[in-house]
């Protein structure tokens, strides 16, 4: 009986804070990404922004909708855009998380190349005083693409990964 008592109340310790945190929040970032599968190459540098709300029951759990550009910093690309919504796993006491991201690139449609689906995870460390903060993440975007060879294009699956660092503002 004891150690249900003082795992309930380690429990309550948990929850209580992530259930009076609920509301809106607000990520910016930098990320670049470097195509780790065969032919090797970097991504475009990146800003995202990501507007987002944490579910009032436990707001562990975050709702974001990142909104990505893409700047043209190698030869050969241009300036696009892409959506990344993602669900975050953020627990209130430790400073890990968590999350799932769904990505749809090339929404401009420039450079002649085709829009890509792509899906993903993440994970990293935050930090932060109150309603400001900071973090830093690794992520791991698998995505297909179209390559030139000898006869025409082929289509082939890549691993690129990203790192990204940003602040975010709750309220």
């Amino acid at each position: 009986m004891r150690k249900l008592v003082i795992a309930a109340v380690l429990t309550w310790t948990v929850l209580l804070p992530a259930i009076s945190q609920a509301g809106w929040v607000v990520e910016g970032s930098l990320g670049k990404g470097g195509q780790v599968s065969s032919p090797r190459a970097w991504e475009q540098l990146n800003l995202m922004i990501a507007p987002g709300y944490m579910l009032p029951i436990l707001s562990l759990v975050r709702l974001q909708l990142g909104i990505v550009t893409d700047f043209a910093d190698k030869s050969g690309s241009k300036t696009n855009l892409e959506l990344r919504p993602m669900i975050s796993i953020v627990p209130p006491i430790l400073p890990i998380y968590g999350r799932a991201i769904f990505a749809v690139t090339n929404l401009a449609g420039r450079s002649g190349v085709k829009r890509e689906i792509a899906y993903g995870a993440a994970g990293g460390l935050r930090f932060g005083l109150g309603p400001i903060g900071v973090f830093g993440e690794v992520g791991l975007l698998p995505r297909s693409r179209d390559f030139a060879s000898g006869s025409g294009t082929s289509s082939k699956f890549v691993w690129i990964i990203e790192g990204r660092a940003g602040a975010y503002l709750e309220f």
